[in-house]
């Protein structure tokens, strides 16, 4: 349970507190269409506002376009943005470390070397095995079933869901999450083909770096470089079922949905959003503050600031024209077989 005051106490710069009882108290967070009474509710439109103080919310945090009233039951918070404002209260609400609760902070059918070092406050769930030299930050939480190699490196405050697979030597920043079954630093996917067609493989001894605040969804693999370092910076997130190949590098604070493939050797700049199922090429640059459509192909460098999409990749403009161009192809090639036909011309 949460009351106004102290979601007022957060000072938040996203949310400014209008009127209302701040001892106001809301033991649960619904969405405006199964408004409930005591209950906190966010609000983008008049409609959902109205609801919301018919069944007596406890708690309303409205968008900056809905015009609160000067007087209510409910204490009345404004967000500059519904998901900056939900990013700041729902953490007040986020049960997430309750999965990981046992009964002591170290499982005792967990394996650890006597080497590894374990920060203060660590929790290690039942069954994981972290390896020789390995260091784990102060405050990281570590979920059942999780491997963590010899002389990886884990930051403060970071989670590891249950069975995920951190590699030798590898290293990740603190508060990161990385959800389950995740494998980070697998080997790179690379092959000599000899004279008689077999492939001989090429040993990756690199490892992988995580900067600060990056997370990555279920069942992603990021591999180890070949020879140096994968790279992926500061507050960069990834959905689920990603894939980096070896030899990346990936800047901050990019934003890859699910089903996300990079190729090997390939580079991505700052503050890029990608749509889902898109694939990038080997030996890639993409620049800074780029937009990529879903299901897109990315075969060349996109070196500046824009929009793209579609396969071969154009700018938005001209890939939303293709993709409404595609429904029209069968009508215009039955249209060119009859002008063929009439001109009485053959097709080559």
């Amino acid at each position: 349970m949460i009351t106004a005051e102290v979601i007022k106490e957060l000072n938040s710069p996203d949310l400014q507190f209008i009127s209302g009882n701040l001892k106001a108290i809301a033991d649960q967070v619904v969405p405006p269409e199964i408004a409930k009474k005591g209950a906190l509710i966010f609000v983008s439109k008049k409609e959902q506002l109205d609801a919301a103080l018919a069944a007596e919310a406890s708690i309303i945090i409205a968008a900056k376009s809905v015009t609160l009233p000067e007087t209510a039951n409910a204490a009345l918070f404004q967000a500059s943005s519904i998901q900056l404002g939900m990013a700041a209260i729902l953490p007040l609400f986020d049960g997430k470390m309750n999965r990981f609760r046992q009964e002591s902070r170290i499982h005792p059918q967990s394996s650890i070397h006597p080497s590894a070092h374990l920060g203060a406050n660590v929790s290690v769930g039942a069954f994981v095995v972290i390896g020789e030299e390995a260091r784990i930050g102060d405050g990281t939480t570590i979920g059942a079933g999780t491997v963590i190699e010899c002389f990886a490196v884990i930051g403060d405050h970071s989670i590891l869901h249950p069975q995920v697979f951190i590699g030798a030597h590898c290293e990740l920043g603190s508060r990161c999450e990385i959800h389950p079954h995740t494998t980070i630093g697998a080997d790179g996917f690379s092959f000599a083909p000899t004279k008689t067609g077999q492939l001989v493989k090429i040993p990756q001894i690199g490892k992988v770096i995580l900067g600060n605040d990056v997370e990555i969804g279920a069942n992603c693999a990021i591999d180890r470089a070949a020879l140096t370092v994968t790279k992926i910076g500061n507050g960069t997130k990834f959905d689920n079922l990603c894939h980096v190949a070896h030899n990346c590098e990936i800047g901050e604070n990019n934003v890859f949905a699910a089903g996300f493939k990079i190729a090997g050797s390939s580079k991505v700049g700052n503050n890029v959003m990608v749509g889902g199922d898109t694939s990038v090429a080997d030996h890639v640059v993409i620049g800074d503050r780029i937009i990529i459509a879903g299901r897109s192909g990315v075969s060349k460098d996109l070196p500046g600031p824009g929009q793209y999409g579609g396969f071969p990749l154009e700018p938005m403009r001209d890939a939303l024209k293709t993709l409404a161009n595609l429904s029209h192809l069968t009508r215009i090639r039955k249209n060119l077989a009859r002008v063929m036909k009439h001109l009485n011309l053959e097709e080559e």
